[in-house]
């Protein structure tokens, strides 16, 4: 989850890896960034830390997962009432690169340019990694002060 309110100055990202056993929660404000380990309820505090409101609304994050995807073009379709296209993933341009050597599933991406969502699974012999990426909502929003943040 990420989300950015650009009127107040504040974002927070949530990144959830089962895999891994991850849930985290970052929190951006004027005063710095605090990083919430949902897991173990470890709280990095960094105050006075700059952060780029640009960075954290950019998709710089997702892009990693598609790098190596072959993709082909399969269908248009609708998100949020404009046209998207669909691409399949069939496979990986260079298997050696990486330690996949399979990739299926699919990328849409809306004609403005954003990713709107993509499910890609990856494997070889000893692993299957499943990514899952969604567009939830458009629109204004708030950030709300987490409540695991301590007082200032």
């Amino acid at each position: 989850m990420r989300t950015l309110d650009a009127d107040a100055g504040t974002a927070e990202i949530r990144f959830v890896d089962t895999r891994f056993d991850t849930d985290s929660h970052t929190y951006y404000n004027a005063n710095g960034v605090y990083k919430y380990d949902r897991i173990t309820g470890e709280l990095d505090q960094r105050p006075g830390e700059d952060w780029e409101r640009d960075r954290v609304a950019s998709h710089e994050g997702l892009r990693r997962p598609l790098l190596s995807l072959e993709v082909n073009a399969t269908e248009t379709v609708s998100v949020e009432g404009t046209t998207a296209v669909r691409y399949t993933v069939t496979g990986l341009r260079d298997p050696d690169s990486v330690p996949s050597n399979t990739a299926t599933g699919h990328i849409i991406v809306a004609e403005e340019g954003y990713i709107a969502e993509f499910n890609i699974t990856r494997g070889n012999d000893e692993f299957t990694r499943q990514t899952i990426y969604d567009v939830s909502g458009f629109g204004n929003t708030t950030v709300t002060r987490p409540a695991w943040m301590p007082e200032e």
